[in-house]
């Protein structure tokens, strides 16, 4: 930590997600006049002062509190905050969370009050031991209310080798990890990389030039990795989508298990009124659809592995979706003349894999559709 010693600071901390922000604050420190930096002495005296006077609280205890009109007021915003010191070990990798009825953020600064962090839920690298100082605000002049403050030491696993059900948790830092597995039965799997603090991505590659890749296929910027994989060793390298996410990341590998009476055609007729499911793994799947009379036809596609799409092609009709049934999930609907059309199921994006559901739905029409 630096060892400058200025009478006073200006905090700002932005917060993190929905919650809003902890915006400019004026802290007037109580330092003796006669204390100069002459000295190491006199430095690390200085230091300790910016501290005195806090609430002490200890990492791995629970603290309840409660922001009101007499908390210390946010001279920027109008919002209230209230302040503590905590101290915490090199190397420490540290989780401080804020639940309750507030709605706010919390900061941690260091001894020399430069911001490190701040969100709803904060993890921060620490590389120095020594006290630092937590604030707890609202998001803004209305916010007010009881709070609860939780902190806890997380223990990362510094293991390249992952495991059948044995997720475990790691730390990314603008780079990425790589890991090994090995299958020794032929199934379903999937491979998952959630993140609270950035964009997990995650590339799989195995035997006979085995290859896939993912971003968001696990949902709010989770990465999954759906699919059959055949005995042999794999690597699998987790990162964040862009090359510059930094936290924590859990990562894990567990078998595929469907239900007992799914029964997967990748191929063949469709037959109105019936859903099927089949199994994405990068190449395109596809269908036929025959009709005998002109029609309005619904075609859906679901996933909750990927991002799925639809083609239709025949009688010089050529349409696509990619997420016409909500979320990202696929629809076609038009009115259709006799005849054979042929039916594309594929990924949005050509290296996603997982299960997926195409459904449809056929109603004899009056009238010609328009072409």
């Amino acid at each position: 930590m630096a060892k400058s010693s200025p009478l006073g600071y200006l905090l700002v901390a932005v917060g993190g997600g929905v919650i809003g922000f902890l915006a400019a604050q004026a802290i007037t420190l109580n330092i003796p006049s006669e204390l100069t930096p002459d000295s190491q002495t006199d430095q690390d005296t200085a230091e300790s002062s910016r501290l005195a006077g806090l609430e002490r609280v200890t990492l791995g205890e629970r603290l309840r509190g409660e922001v009101t009109s007499e908390s210390a007021l946010n001279g920027n915003d109008g919002s209230r905050f209230e302040r503590y010191v905590i101290a915490l070990d090199e190397d420490d990798l540290v989780e401080v969370s804020l639940a309750g009825a507030l709605q706010g953020v919390v900061a941690l600064y260091d001894d020399q009050l430069q911001l490190l962090g701040s969100a709803e839920v904060l993890r921060q690298r620490i590389e120095q031991s020594g006290d630092y100082m937590l604030v707890v605000s609202g998001a803004d002049a209305q916010s007010y209310g009881p709070f609860t403050l939780e902190s806890r030491r997380l223990e990362l696993s510094d293991t390249d080798t992952l495991a059948l059900d044995t997720p475990l948790d790691s730390w990314l830092q603008s780079d990425e990890r790589d890991y090994t597995f090995t299958i020794e039965e032929a199934g379903m799997y999937d491979i998952d990389m959630r993140s609270d603090e950035f964009d997990a991505y995650l590339v799989l590659e195995g035997p006979n030039g085995y290859y896939r890749e993912d971003d968001d296929s696990a949902g709010n910027l989770n990465a999954r990795i759906a699919d059959f994989l055949a005995p042999g060793e794999y690597q699998v390298t987790a990162r964040s989508a862009y090359g510059d996410g930094e936290g924590v990341f859990t990562l894990a590998l567990t078998p595929r298990e469907l239900p007992s009476d799914t029964q997967l055609r990748n191929a063949g007729e469709l037959t109105p009124g019936e859903s099927l499911n089949g199994w994405y793994s990068g190449e395109s799947l596809t269908y036929e659809l025959t009709l005998d009379e002109t029609s309005s036809v619904t075609l859906d596609m679901r996933s909750s592995d990927f991002d799925t799409y639809l083609e239709l092609e025949g009688n010089g009709v050529a349409l696509s979706d990619d997420d016409g049934a909500g979320g990202t999930d696929s629809r076609i609907t038009e009115q259709l003349l006799p005849g054979t059309y042929t039916v594309t199921a594929r990924g949005y994006s050509h290296t996603a894999s997982g299960l997926f559901e195409l459904s449809t739905r056929v109603e004899p029409s009056e009238g010609e559709p328009q072409l």
